[in-house]
């Protein structure tokens, strides 16, 4: 992704729910730099890799989601992989259920959203 706004979800005479099924698959969004990208479903293994500067909303992450990523905004609103923000250098990760076993901090500053002026994005 390199500009432009991508949304996926799923057919709407699905039968399935959404926040359970993968709806992209294994490193979409390696080295995207700018844009933006809405999936209603879960991202798979490597998503958002090495992320320069766009900005994706999932309901979920697999493996390694966010490793070395520089720039730009990922925002998970559900489960996440092992694995998480592996050499991550820069940008920002909001995860709502964060699981910080998962995550690997060595280079990541884990913090709460507790203030109420914080919970907007």
């Amino acid at each position: 992704l390199s500009g432009g706004t991508i949304v996926v979800y799923k057919p709407k005479e699905a039968s399935y729910n959404s926040e359970g099924a993968i709806i992209a698959g294994n490193a979409a969004l390696y080295g995207a730099t700018d844009g933006k990208a809405f999936f209603g479903g879960i991202t798979a293994e490597r998503f958002a890799v090495r992320n320069s500067g766009a900005t994706a909303v999932c309901e979920g992450v697999g493996d390694h989601g966010c490793e070395y990523m520089t720039r730009g905004t990922v925002i998970v609103l559900g489960q996440m992989g092992e694995n998480f923000a592996a050499g991550m250098s820069g940008g920002v990760a909001y995860v709502l259920d964060l699981q910080e076993k998962l995550c690997n901090a060595s280079g990541v500053h884990l913090e709460k959203i507790e203030e109420e002026e914080d919970k907007t994005l």
